[in-house]
């Protein structure tokens, strides 16, 4: 099983100022990925506007976690990214989404994304640690708020 604490790095940040469309979003997000994990960006980014029309990847609250599988990965991958205002994704509670947690998991462990899914997601529900999140100015400051985080979830 994964060590959630050795999946977030960072170059696992993204900060987004003034984001103007959820396409320009994950674009920029496909583009991050490409730069750090050298996957290809136009697949990446149909595969996963492909996944958005299967169904809203928001979990409420104003999070998103968009996921693609991807036969190219042998572990997990995602990419923290923090808008500066949010945007409309689509979500059931029709609130602005303004944390994004993209997760590029191997196609070959399928119950393993599961897990992973579900780790993420209960991360992502401590309103203390989201509220801080989205105070985040910077890569680096949202690359500490996670840090600090699983450090004090471990002790």
């Amino acid at each position: 099983m994964l060590n959630i604490e050795n999946f977030f790095n960072s170059n696992s940040f993204l900060f987004i100022q003034n984001p103007t469309s959820k396409k320009m979003v994950f674009e920029r997000i496909c583009n991050k990925v490409f730069a750090i994990h050298k996957i290809n960006k136009d697949l990446l980014l149909h595969n996963l506007i492909k996944r958005e029309k299967i169904g809203t990847t928001t979990t409420g609250n104003g999070i998103a976690i968009p996921h693609v599988q991807n036969r190219e990965i042998t572990k997990p991958l995602c990419i923290v990214t923090v808008l500066s205002k949010g945007l409309d994704f689509d979500a059931l509670d029709n609130n602005p989404v303004d944390l994004i947690v993209f997760l590029i998991l191997p196609e070959s462990n399928k119950s393993g994304n599961l897990q992973i899914l579900a780790q993420v997601s209960r991360i992502l529900r401590n309103i203390d640690m989201t509220t801080k999140l989205r105070g985040c100015k910077s890569e680096e400051s949202a690359y500490a708020i996670i840090s600090q985080y699983l450090k004090n979830k471990a002790a």
